[in-house]
């Protein structure tokens, strides 16, 4: 699937008179991190700590929940706990609840999905909703 890829790409670079990448020996490509750490390095701002994430809702609730004993001595004990206990309730509730972005990919026209391959249950369900 990826040599198709690839040639395909080399006939746009063709066509637009440029030379095809060269193949590397080792084909070793950089971890995932490393290039977004390199993308991201100059788009850094305040804004990205104080983004609420369900995770982050969620690790503040864990948080909050293994401090809520030392707590204890203010009387916050209780509250603590329950605040805790209700941010890691809200954060899981709401991570199931947000719908899902199902997005085709495309190439030409064309889906690049791989379709399942089809199990005995599938082809019966087949044969039973054709009629």
């Amino acid at each position: 699937m990826s040599q198709r890829y690839q040639k395909e790409i080399e006939e746009i670079l063709e066509q637009v008179n440029e030379e095809p990448p060269a193949a590397s020996g080792s084909g070793r490509r950089p971890p995932p991190w490393e290039t977004a750490r390199a993308q991201s390095a100059g788009r850094r701002g305040s804004r990205a700590l104080f983004r609420f994430t369900i995770g982050k809702v969620m690790l503040a609730g864990v948080v909050l929940l293994l401090l809520s004993p030392l707590l204890g001595g203010w009387g916050l004990m209780a509250p603590a706990a329950l605040g805790g206990i209700a941010l890691i309730i809200g954060a899981y509730v709401v991570y199931f609840t947000k719908p899902r972005r199902q997005v085709e990919r495309r190439w030409r026209g064309q889906s690049i999905e791989d379709e399942p391959e089809p199990n005995g249950l599938l082809l019966f369900w087949r044969w039973l909703t054709r009629g």
